[in-house]
């Protein structure tokens, strides 16, 4: 009886395959991770929205903006479906030791502050204010540049700690190399 609950239990690849290739973020949500798959849900609705608006106000914007756009999506798409298959394997083996991700409240805060971010962004993008189209026409470059600065740097930014979490992880764990136990092995040999 405890095997097949055990096998209940475990989550199935093809089952969250099929969710994630339907909905991006579905999958996620089957396995338990909650965050991650509301945030590919609400990646979709952002670009979407984001090509319905500038390819909807009269704003003289450039052609390859909206190429972009839309080629996020089935890059998202995509990446949703190859992420979902590989969070099944380690969520099937760490479905007995993990912890819930959604209560870890830096990683809950962070994530409150992403999902306040897009749905501001949302809001802007439905309600379609004057000065938004405004600031748009005249400074959509310089914004779209400083953007793209801002995201390397807090790309690089995450990069350097979670390097250095590593790094700090690697010193705390004791390493064992088999030619200190051999010169062990022989200064205590008769």
């Amino acid at each position: 009886m405890g095997k097949t609950a055990k096998a209940r239990r475990r989550k199935r690849k093809l089952v969250a395959c099929l969710l994630s290739a339907i909905v991006p973020g579905t999958g996620h949500l089957y396995l338990g991770l909650i965050q991650k798959g509301i945030s590919f849900m609400l990646t979709i609705l952002l670009v979407i929205e984001a090509m319905l608006y500038f390819s909807s106000t009269g704003i003289k914007i450039n052609v390859p903006l909206l190429i972009l756009l839309a080629l996020t999506i089935p890059i998202i798409y995509f990446y949703s479906v190859y992420d979902v298959l590989q969070a099944t394997d380690r969520a099937n083996e760490r479905r007995g030791a993990r912890q819930n991700e959604f209560y870890n409240w830096r990683k809950s805060m962070t994530f409150a502050l992403i999902l306040l971010g897009e749905g501001g962004l949302l809001l802007v993008f439905h309600s379609r204010p004057l000065w938004f189209r405004q600031l748009i026409e005249q400074y959509g470059r310089e914004a779209a540049a400083f953007a793209l600065f801002l995201l390397g740097i807090i790309l690089a930014i995450a990069q350097a700690l979670s390097v250095r979490r590593a790094a700090r992880q690697s010193r705390a764990i004791p390493s064992s190399h088999p030619s200190a136990a051999a010169e062990g092995g022989e200064r205590h040999e008769p």
